[in-house]
């Protein structure tokens, strides 16, 4: 009796799914799949061209399938895969996309310490992540050797290559490259990564689609049970599956339209739509906003020390440090701590209180010697560092440059216990995420604050001359590996910026992580009994924590450098300089934060990568260099390189690549140091 209910049950849904089409695709024209015989039980009126799907009088044979709720039933290997995928994305007509993400509390794997792990501002989103991870995983591991690779990328393009990524509103291709997971366990399928060359567009459909995937023997891999039962429309016990079937349909249907592929070579294909620009960062703006409006040309800054360095027995800098306030929105000035909001269902952020914030400040003996105030500079730090500037000294004495800092809280050197904690515990990364959005405020702060009421402190004056040494009118900012990568959610925030220097960065963070010899702090405790010991679990639940990071990502606000974004955000430029073999932020991640944000290759570099234009030294705009010093070569997989290796820091030490950048930083001009090609050799490097 039981089982005579499911049949009926599935029968049911599969008439009631059938009976429209995708808002997405209504407008197209294509064929509806679908039973046209009315004499059938799953007769659906909107069919347009019969898929052999009907069914009369006999009761359909059911194929049991593993059902979870809160899942994506079509593939079995792993609750969450494909990601992202619209398997967890419903209808709200409330929201810009017409979206929102639904994760179910079961549907974040936990951890060895936590489960289940529920983040529910996840399902405050209107979108999947325009800089996420793409994947998926079969049961028999695919031989990817013959497709796009990091060095063959235009492969994605061409006809007959096994995997598609599809612009669903405009059909586009759109460039990828291909590799296989090689942190997976013996034991374990083994994921397939798609990864995108450049971010994502927003608030847009895309298509993934995969066939003609062989083995190492060339035998074609089986496509996942629950996607082949909906492409052979085979009827499932799956509820989550049965639910979905018009909608694969329409998926089929427009496949057949728009490809070349027929539906019976169909792997697998899924789709899945990207998050609005306001729901990524709708609320830091508005964060932004508030405290601009609260500040003023600055509530107040306090110099606690006023310290001349000596290097060598002669006079080098003054190192001021001290406090100013900065509105702040988050429930503690220390770790862990969220962001104060109205209500759940509201992202909007609170004013909670003014508090003093640190900062540093170098001064160097040059504005004395030279007799010309120094150019002031927002220093940006690197990966759980501060924002103390002492050690810039070299950079500052060499082009006159003051060099302010604060930290960045949420990756600052304070953060490191939280973040261990994070990774056995992942909704501790919506605490950090907040943290950082709270430090892009107290940035933005300290150059409004600085360029007010705190840009004739009487520590900016030379007690003998009388002569100020600082120039606080029109400041840059310059940041290396952490700083390189929050470099333009800074300058697109500041209404005070429009300019800066990234060293030695990349983008996204979710893509750069597993490559980065940095987070290897982390790695043995996040990859630990205790944390995720399967690397499935692993790479889809860093690739979720995307989604808390895309308000201060670097893809989100490199998408934005050309254009703006309507009245909050002005255009700006950059100039992006990279060391070839870099085991802290790979160089694909380097050239995709040239791609994301359009930024021209100057025809010196020692490479080229895909999809960037090359440009001469009279460009005028945003530059990019990679320089080569020779390095061992970086691995090719998503693994770490073996430390110490020197490439990473090379370029800050390099002189022709801070000639360049401080003459872009000061002039907005870009001068070809390199004589035709940018590399160098150890000999060419300085102590400071």
């Amino acid at each position: 009796m039981n089982r005579f209910l499911v049949i009926l049950l599935c029968a049911s849904m599969m008439l009631s799914g059938c009976t429209g089409i995708n808002d997405e695709i209504s407008d197209e024209v294509f064929e509806i799949l679908g039973c046209t015989d009315s004499e059938a039980l799953n007769f659906d009126e909107e069919a347009t061209k019969n898929d052999e799907s009907c069914f009369y009088g006999e009761t359909p044979e059911i194929l049991e399938i593993p059902h979870t709720d809160g899942c994506d039933n079509t593939n079995s290997i792993h609750c969450m895969l494909p990601f992202p995928s619209d398997a967890f994305i419903i209808n709200d007509q409330s929201t810009i996309t017409g979206k929102r993400i639904h994760y179910s509390s079961n549907t974040i794997p936990g951890s060895g310490t936590v489960n289940p792990i529920e983040i529910p501002i996840l399902n405050q989103m209107d979108g999947a992540s325009p800089n996420t991870q793409i994947m998926t995983a079969f049961t028999i591991e695919p031989d990817v050797s013959e497709l796009a690779g990091q060095y063959s990328i235009s492969k994605s393009l061409e006809s007959g290559h096994s995997t598609i990524l599809m612009n669903k509103l405009t059909g586009e291709l759109v460039a990828h490259w291909v590799e296989l997971d090689v942190r997976s366990e013996i034991d374990q399928p083994t994921i397939l990564h798609i990864r995108t060359i450049k971010a994502l567009e927003h608030n847009t459909p895309y298509v993934v689609i995969i066939s003609g995937l062989a083995d190492e023997s060339g035998e074609l891999l089986p496509a996942p049970e629950g996607f082949a039962a909906l492409r052979d429309h085979v009827i499932t016990s799956s509820i989550d599956i049965e639910n979905r079937r018009a909608e694969f349909q329409n998926l089929f249907s427009w496949i057949e339209v728009n490809t070349d592929i027929t539906i019976p070579q169909l792997q697998t294909a899924w789709s899945f739509h990207t998050s609005s620009t306001e729901s990524m960062i709708g609320p830091l703006i508005s964060m932004r906003n508030d405290a601009l409006e609260r500040t003023g040309d600055g509530i107040s800054c306090t110099v606690e020390s006023n310290e001349l360095v000596t290097e060598e027995g002669n006079a080098s800098h003054w190192l001021i440090s001290g406090t100013f306030t900065a509105p702040q929105y988050t429930e503690s000035f220390f770790p862990p701590t969220l962001i104060r909001r109205t209500s759940t269902e509201d992202r909007t952020p609170v004013f909670v209180e003014n508090r003093e914030i640190p900062f540093w400040l170098v001064i160097p003996y040059s504005a004395v010697t030279t007799q010309q105030p120094a150019d002031l500079i927002i220093w940006g730090h690197g990966f759980l560092g501060n924002g103390n500037t002492n050690a810039l000294s070299g950079w500052a004495n060499e082009n006159n440059a003051a060099m302010l800092g604060t930290s960045f809280y949420g990756w600052a050197d304070d953060d490191f216990a939280s973040i261990e904690f994070a990774v056995l515990n992942m909704h501790y990364f919506q605490h950090q995420a907040e943290r950082l959005e709270q430090a892009m405020i107290n940035q933005v702060v300290m150059i409004k604050t600085f360029m007010g009421i705190c840009s004739d402190l009487p520590e900016f004056y030379h007690t003998e001359e009388g002569d100020k040494m600082i120039n606080t009118t029109s400041p840059t900012y310059t940041g290396y590996s952490n700083g390189a990568i929050r470099g333009p959610s800074i300058i697109g925030l500041s209404p005070d910026l429009d300019r800066g220097v990234l060293w030695s960065g990349g983008s996204s963070f979710s893509h750069i992580i597993e490559r980065c010899t940095q987070f290897d702090k982390f790695y043995f405790v996040f990859a630990s009994e205790y944390g995720y010991e399967n690397q499935l679990d692993r790479a889809v639940a860093m690739s979720i924590m995307q989604s808390l990071w895309d308000s201060t990502e670097t893809d989100t606000f490199l998408s934005l450098r050309k254009d703006g974004y309507n009245d909050e955000i002005q255009p700006f430029e950059l100039m992006t300089l990279f060391s070839i073999s870099d085991l802290q932020i790979s160089n694909i991640s380097s050239a995709r934060m040239m791609r994301t944000g359009d930024i021209a290759l100057l025809n010196s570099s020692t490479i080229t990568p895909y999809g960037v234009t090359i440009a001469d030294e009279g460009h005028s705009g945003s530059i990019g260099v990679f320089f080569d010093g020779g390095y061992l070569q970086a691995p090719v997989g998503n693994e770490y390189g073996q430390e110490p290796h020197p490439a990473h820091d090379a370029i800050g030490i390099l002189p022709i690549a801070r000639e360049m950048a401080f003459n872009y930083l000061s002039e907005g001009i870009i001068v070809d140091t390199c004589n035709g090609y940018c590399d160098f050799s150890p000999e060419d490097l300085v102590d400071n």
